[in-house]
C-alpha cells in the first residue's frame, strides 16, 4: 500500500477508535446489570446515531474501493472492518467487556443510578442530535432523494480526461441536486482523489452538509497517476489551482442547455407547475414522488442557481421550455395561488402544445398525504397570448 494512502487510512481508523472510546465512556453507566457487546452497540446507535452512521458510510466507501482494487490488482488494499467488528478494537470496549470489569459492574449496579444516568445523558445528547437532524434536513431540502437515470452519464462525463475544470464545476452543481448512496460515494471519491483544490473542497463541504465528517486532504499529499510527462506537469502545476465561478443568471443556463452535455442528457418524470407560495406543499409532493423513484423538475430546486425571480427574461422562458421538453409529464398543484398565477398558466399552455399528459393534485390532498394524481381534462388555462403575458409579468417584477 502506498505510504500516503496507508497514512490517511490509518488516520481514519485511529480517529474512529478514539471517537468510540469517548462515546463508550459516556454510555458505561447505562449498561444493564449483565451485558454483552450487543448492548454497547445498541446504546451507541441510540445516543450517537449520526456518529455511528458516519462510520458505516466510511466502511461502505472503503469496501467499494477494495472491490475496484481487487478487480484491477487481484487483492484488497484496505480491508476495513465493519463498524460492529471495529468497535471491538477500541481499548475502552475491550476493558468493559473484560470479565473483571463486568464483575465489578454487576456488584455495584443499581437500577436507580442507571435510569438517572440515562436521563442525564439524553438531556445532554438530545439537543446535539436534533441540531444535526436539522442540518441534514436543510441539506436534503435542497436535493431530491432519488438516483436520476442519467447519473452514470454525469459521473462518466466528470471522469473523462479531457473534461475541463470549468465543466466539472457545472457537473458537480448538477450532482449536488440529488441525494443517494451512489452520489455520496462519488463525493467521497472526489474528496479523496480530486487534484483540483476548488473541486475537492466543494466535495468536502457537500459531505459536511450531510454530517458525513470527511477528512480534508492537503494538496501536497495528492497523487498524480500518469506516466505522460507533459500531462503530469499539467496535473501537478496547473490543474490543481484552476478556478471557475459560475455566473448565476438565466442567460448562463440557456447557454449551457444549448452547448453542454451535462444539460442535454437530463430527463424528468414530472415537471411540477405550482405557485411559489405553496412551496411547503410542493416539497412534500416531491418527497412522495422521490420515494416512488420519480425524478421531478422543480425550478427552485433543480435550477435555483440560475432562475432568480428578479432576473426574469426571455432566457427564463427558454430554460423553462427546455425543462418541460425534458419532462415526460406535468403535475399541476391546484391552489388559490396557482389558479391565479401567470407562470402556471404559461407552463400549462406550453405543455399542452407539447401534447404530453398533465396531471393535477390539490394542495389539500397533499396535506392529507393523498398523493393520487388525476388526469387533467379541464382547459380553463388556454390562452394564445400566454407567452406575452408571462413576459409582461416578468417585466413588472424587474421594475
Amino acid at each position: 500500500m502506498p505510504g500516503v494512502t496507508k497514512h490517511i487510512f490509518n488516520h481514519e481508523i485511529c480517529d474512529i477508535l478514539s471517537m468510540f472510546n469517548c462515546e463508550i465512556k459516556t454510555i458505561e453507566p447505562l449498561l444493564p446489570k449483565e451485558y454483552s457487546s450487543g448492548d454497547i452497540i445498541a446504546l451507541l446507535k441510540e445516543f450517537y446515531p449520526h456518529e455511528w452512521h458516519s462510520v458505516e458510510i466510511k466502511y461502505v466507501y472503503y469496501q467499494t474501493k477494495d472491490r475496484y482494487i481487487k478487480r484491477k490488482f487481484g487483492k484488497n488494499r484496505y480491508n476495513m472492518k465493519a463498524p460492529e467488528v471495529l468497535l471491538m478494537d477500541a481499548s475502552r470496549c475491550k476493558k468493559i467487556l473484560s470479565k473483571e470489569y463486568q464483575r465489578i459492574h454487576f456488584d455495584n449496579y443499581t437500577e436507580e443510578s442507571r435510569v438517572l444516568a440515562r436521563e442525564n445523558l439524553w438531556l445532554k445528547r438530545k439537543p446535539k442530535i436534533e441540531r444535526i437532524n436539522q442540518k441534514i434536513e436543510k441539506a436534503l431540502s435542497k436535493a431530491q432523494q432519488v438516483t436520476p437515470s442519467f447519473i452514470d452519464q454525469l459521473i462518466g462525463l466528470y471522469e473523462r480526461k479531457n473534461t475541463s475544470q470549468k465543466d466539472r464545476r457545472y457537473i458537480l452543481l448538477e450532482l449536488k441536486k440529488y441525494y443517494s448512496d451512489k452520489i455520496i460515494q462519488f463525493f467521497f471519491k472526489l474528496n479523496d482523489t480530486e487534484l483540483n483544490k476548488q473541486l475537492r473542497w466543494e466535495a468536502f463541504y457537500h459531505l459536511q452538509s450531510f454530517n458525513y465528517q470527511p477528512r480534508a486532504r492537503r494538496q501536497k499529499y495528492m497523487q498524480v497517476h500518469t506516466k505522460n510527462k507533459k500531462r503530469k506537469k499539467f496535473l501537478k502545476e496547473v490543474y490543481p489551482f484552476e478556478t471557475y465561478e459560475i455566473p448565476q443568471n438565466p442567460n448562463e443556463l440557456e447557454y449551457r442547455i444549448e452547448n453542454s452535455r451535462e444539460q442535454k442528457i437530463k430527463e424528468y418524470d414530472f415537471f411540477i407547475s405550482h405557485s411559489s407560495k405553496d412551496s411547503t406543499h410542493v416539497q412534500k409532493l416531491i418527497r412522495a414522488e422521490n420515494q416512488d423513484g420519480k425524478n421531478v423538475f422543480c425550478d427552485w430546486i433543480n435550477d435555483v442557481d440560475y432562475l432568480k425571480r428578479h432576473l426574469l427574461c426571455k432566457a427564463t422562458l427558454k430554460v423553462l421550455e427546455k425543462r418541460m421538453e425534458q419532462s415526460k409529464a406535468m403535475i399541476f398543484v391546484v391552489s388559490e395561488n396557482s389558479l391565479h398565477s401567470i407562470w402556471c398558466k404559461y407552463e400549462l399552455n406550453y405543455f399542452t402544445e407539447l401534447g404530453k399528459p398533465i396531471y393535477c393534485i390539490s394542495k389539500e390532498a397533499i396535506d392529507e398525504k393523498n398523493f393520487h394524481l388525476d388526469k387533467m381534462n379541464d382547459t380553463w388555462f388556454l390562452d394564445s397570448d400566454y407567452k406575452t403575458l408571462a413576459l409582461i409579468e416578468g417585466e413588472s417584477i424587474n421594475v
